[in-house]
């Protein structure tokens, strides 16, 4: 998802799932560990996490955006009978079954994502 996207998109008091929080730092993090270092691939990301550990300009990053704009990180929601049930239903991978079901838990009815499979979700509303 494109910074611009984002930076539309969020709204004072905005939230995110913890579990998309994880999902952020990794994703930036690898980024910074290709531009500055030129490691290509999870695997060579792993290897330098080995070594060098998780970059820490990528957590500095990540925490001041979602200060800036205010964004909460909410604890998952776990239940892991309506998870496969969500899987199930609504045909997702377990990591979209956990974002769903964490935004159904906190009422937060629209989501900003790509991700076309989320469309098929019929509580929440998908932007852009």
């Amino acid at each position: 998802m494109s910074e611009r996207i984002i930076r539309e998109a969020i709204v004072d008091g905005a939230a995110i799932p913890m579990i998309e929080y994880n999902e952020l730092l990794y994703i930036v993090g690898a980024k910074i560990a290709r531009i500055k270092y030129g490691v290509k691939g999870k695997y060579s990301f792993r290897k330098h996490r080995a070594v060098h550990g998780f970059p820490e300009e990528a957590v500095e990053k990540v925490n001041g955006f979602l200060k800036d704009f205010k964004v909460t990180v909410l604890k998952n929601y776990q239940d892991p009978e309506e998870l496969v049930k969500t899987i199930k239903l609504y045909r997702l991978v377990p990591n979209d079954a956990q974002i769903a079901l964490t935004c159904k838990h906190y009422n937060i009815e629209t989501i900003a994502t790509f991700d076309e499979d989320f469309k098929r979700i019929p509580w929440l509303k998908v932007i852009p």
